[in-house]
């Protein structure tokens, strides 16, 4: 009890997700929709951005950044690709995804991974715009590069797809292998950009952690900080302003998964929560996230993806992340409570049938 610091019903920072459908972003099959960004709401239209891929054996790569509006945060109209792959040869030719948004300075920046045919370790790009609607200029060269240590085997195979078919003939420094996941702030004056890490390994994909680079503009240049990584978990980056400091949500991977932290300098981060069924992929409408007001309110809604079926798509969720907004924790509005997920999965596989699950017997 001496490290209690106080039961979740107490802490600002505990929550518990429900989750609704998306009218125009829901499962449509042979479309993968995935990683959604930030949402951000210009005049009275909400605007989002996403991975959108077609490719029946990834549903990240072979991808561009789509976009689509919203008057309600529940009906949305796609609109089409924001930014797409570069011509042959160029470093983004193969696949442009995971996108978040940037508003600073009267214009809107997407930072976004991509990878080319010609290499397996991906970069992360920037375009910018004078509307959300574009159109978008992308800048000419990648924003930032995975360390250039480590050797895969195959590490200039043509056309290459999976870096888990490459066998690793060095390991790498812990960003060595991808950076993905960028996710832009602002932070006492200037632009800090945090970004998932994943080393040339055998692990690889087991084992990530995140990054930070700093710039003084929008643009860049971003300076990897000296005190990556600065976590020790965490997959998809979810970041927020919160009161003087910023919140990080700290989903699957690594020792500290399924945490909320927090820092008050952006490198240095403290657990002050666990949270269960995390949104995957989350982002969320956070009105504040770049007025840099040292007085963070947090939100209550956002999307996310599902990603555990042949085809991927958006989902909406509420939470109660929310500065003083009282917290709904009754159990009976969360149906995933003391379930195994692989039962809701597959559960004619455990002799649950369609007749049962539909309360017919």
């Amino acid at each position: 009890m001496q490290r209690f610091n106080g039961n979740d019903s107490d802490n600002e920072l505990y929550t518990r997700f429900r989750y609704t459908p998306i009218n125009g972003l829901g499962y449509e099959k042979g479309i993968h929709r995935r990683d959604p960004s930030s949402i951000i709401k210009v005049g009275d239209v909400f605007y989002i951005w996403y991975t959108y891929c077609k490719d029946n054996k990834s549903s990240w790569l072979n991808a561009d950044i789509w976009y689509a509006i919203s008057n309600d945060g529940v009906n949305w109209e796609e609109k089409g690709p924001a930014v797409k792959r570069g011509e042959k040869g160029a470093w983004d030719d193969y696949s442009v995804f995971t996108a978040n948004i940037l508003v600073a300075k009267g214009k809107y920046y997407l930072t976004y991974q991509a990878r080319t045919f010609l290499e397996q370790r991906n970069v992360i790009g920037m375009a910018w715009s004078n509307s959300p609607a574009g159109p978008w200029t992308k800048l000419p060269n990648p924003i930032l590069k995975t360390a250039s240590d480590g050797v895969l085997k195959n590490e200039h195979k043509l056309g290459f797809t999976n870096v888990l078919e490459s066998a690793t003939l060095v390991d790498g420094s812990w960003d060595s292998g991808a950076v993905h996941d960028p996710g832009v702030i602002v932070f006492n004056g200037k632009y800090y950009m945090y970004y998932k890490g994943h080393p040339i390994g055998e692990k690889m994909y087991a084992d990530s952690k995140w990054g930070l680079a700093i710039a003084d503009k929008p643009e860049g240049p971003y300076l990897k900080s000296a005190f990556n990584p600065v976590t020790n978990s965490g997959h998809e980056v979810w970041m927020f302003p919160w009161k003087t400091g910023m919140a990080a949500i700290v989903d699957w991977a690594g020792p500290e998964k399924g945490t909320v932290q927090y820092t008050e300098d952006g490198i240095n981060f403290e657990v002050i929560t666990r949270l269960e069924d995390i949104p995957p992929a989350g982002c969320a409408f956070i009105a504040d996230k770049f007025l840099d007001l040292k007085d963070g309110k947090g939100f209550d809604w956002g999307f996310c993806h599902y990603g555990r079926s042949d085809w991927t798509f958006l989902v909406r969720f509420e939470c109660d992340l929310k500065r003083e907004k009282v917290k709904k924790l009754d159990w009976s509005q969360f149906k995933h409570y003391s379930t195994i997920r692989d039962v809701m999965l597959n559960p004619e596989k455990f002799g649950v049938t369609s007749e049962i699950l539909q309360g017919k017997k």
